[in-house]
């Protein structure tokens, strides 16, 4: 039967499993003749279709490969973009090769593709972290995520090697290699030299430092000239001295699950905490924050017992939700909180404004006795401390930032990721 009846016959099995294997064994019979076509007829099969096409190529192999590629580099968009790219992420091992060559494609997105390969490949793929390694540090932001995917996917049968060519070159590599190490084992895949180049580095960093690209979603601020009492009054242990950078790549990675001496699991969490700004530490807690492992009002007079006040901002686009919060020596003072109730809580400040100062005030409608025009987060943010998004190579720095864990004992080395220093 030739290839045109096959693909009808495809395109009619639909959902039998069994019928479209043994067509899809068919389609692939004749091995790289039957390529160029199985490529072509990615453009109108069925997306049910299409999987058996993705099959066919795949027990084709490398000759299928190159017809996908060839196909893909036609122009920079060709109708059948999205299928090529699932082909092209689909081949097995066979194709090692082919997916380090088109590591060095002149198009962008193949490069991308053949990162996706080597991902889906995981253990197989041991064999190209030393390829793969530049991409870590890629222009392009998406390479750069697809590069880290790629590297965690190898896992830990890469550390051989990365650990190579950390002692031996080649040199250029050698940075790279540091990074690819945290991504997939955290500071327990880094040996003691290693960890002091880490440390000595970040001294050095820190000294340069510059407060750039402070996430605004969710943060809390105390007064740097009292900080030290937060680390005990949020419960974090085995602090170390970190940049910005440092600071803000561990809140991607800021989970990690340990096991307890007695067999149990639990669940563990970085926070970082800023240089001071401006007279300011912020403290980042991304996800313990966010999913409300942390009673927050509580959190906020424990700290500002500490540290004599403490804030919590939160600005959320997705749900339009608005909150600021202040303690001062272990009392809530103040707040806002849209969608709350009560939505205020505690007297004006001093520099909020009262309602009649809107154009639109009316005096009829029923508001709270304690309500103002406060209720945007930036301007609050302004008012007690400091707006990171006002925050740059202007705002005065003090000190370094400092990475530190929620649970006792459990040390930094089951987080993994890669810290930008």
């Amino acid at each position: 039967m030739d290839q045109g009846a096959l693909l009808a016959e495809l395109e009619q099995a639909g959902h039998d499993k069994e019928l479209t294997a043994r067509i899809v064994r068919r389609l692939a019979e004749p091995g790289a003749d039957a390529a160029p076509g199985l490529v072509a007829a990615l453009g109108t099969a069925s997306r049910q279709a299409t999987w058996g096409l993705r099959d066919a190529l795949r027990l084709i192999g490398p000759p299928a490969f190159d017809a996908a590629v060839a196909a893909r580099a036609r122009a920079e968009k060709v109708p059948e973009w999205w299928e090529l790219g699932h082909v092209l992420r689909g081949f097995d091992e066979r194709c090692l090769p082919q997916y380090l060559a088109a590591l060095s494609h002149p198009m962008k997105e193949i490069r991308q593709q053949a990162l996706g390969g080597l991902e889906n490949l995981g253990e197989a793929a041991a064999g190209a972290v030393a390829d793969v390694l530049p991409f870590l540090n890629d222009r392009d932001s998406f390479t750069r995520y697809k590069a880290e995917r790629t590297i965690r996917a190898i896992g830990r049968q890469a550390g051989p090697e990365l650990r190579g060519i950390r002692r031996t070159g080649p040199a250029r590599l050698r940075r790279h290699a540091l990074g690819a190490l945290a991504l997939i084992g955290g500071e327990a895949a880094l040996d003691e030299r290693d960890l002091r180049a880490l440390e000595r580095l970040v001294r050095v960093k820190s000294a340069q430092d510059t407060p750039q690209g402070l996430p605004e979603h969710r943060w809390l601020a105390v007064p740097g000239a009292t900080y030290e009492g937060l680390f005990e009054a949020m419960g974090l242990h085995d602090r170390r001295p970190c940049t910005v950078s440092m600071g803000l790549s561990a809140m991607a990675d800021d989970t990690a699950v340990v096991t307890a001496p007695d067999g149990t699991k639990h669940t563990a969490y970085r926070v970082f905490v800023t240089p001071e700004l401006d007279g300011w530490r912020l403290v980042y807690a991304d996800t313990p924050l966010w999913e409300m492992h942390w009673d927050v009002e509580a959190l906020l007079r424990r700290i500002s017992a500490a540290c004599g006040q403490a804030q919590y901002f939160l600005q959320d686009d997705h749900s339009d939700s608005m909150i600021w919060l202040l303690a001062l020596d272990g009392t809530m003072r103040r707040g806002y909180c849209r969608y709350g109730e009560p939505e205020w809580q505690g007297d004006p400040l001093d520099w909020e404004e009262p309602l009649s100062e809107d154009p639109d005030y009316d005096p009829d409608d029923d508001h709270a006795p304690n309500a103002t025009l406060a209720s945007s987060v930036d301007v609050a943010a302004r008012e007690l401390s400091l707006d990171p998004t006002g925050v740059g190579e202007h705002t005065p720095l003090r000190g370094h930032g400092w990475l530190a864990i929620t649970e006792e004992g459990v040390g930094h080395g089951p987080f993994t990721g890669m810290l930008r220093i």
